[in-house]
């Protein structure tokens, strides 16, 4: 093995999904803690929830399926 591969820190997606998840969990506790709500997509809405537990309907999300291709193996 040469060296440069020697210094390198081992990374795996494994890692990779691990630390963002992490990242956006804490980006989200953050954001509420701040804002008092956040904004995700839960269930084919987006909406806002509130930190007292509170769910508000934003907008309904459109699933246009005309222009993907379906590849079989």
């Amino acid at each position: 093995m040469n060296d440069s591969k020697k210094n390198k820190p081992y990374f795996t997606k494994r890692i990779l999904i691990r630390k963002s998840t992490e990242a956006f969990q804490e980006a989200s506790e953050k954001a509420m803690e701040l804002l008092g709500y956040i904004v995700v997509a839960r269930d084919g809405w987006v909406v806002k929830e509130y930190k007292d537990g509170t769910v508000e309907k934003i907008e309904k999300i459109e699933v246009n399926n005309k222009n993907q291709k379906l590849i079989l193996d």
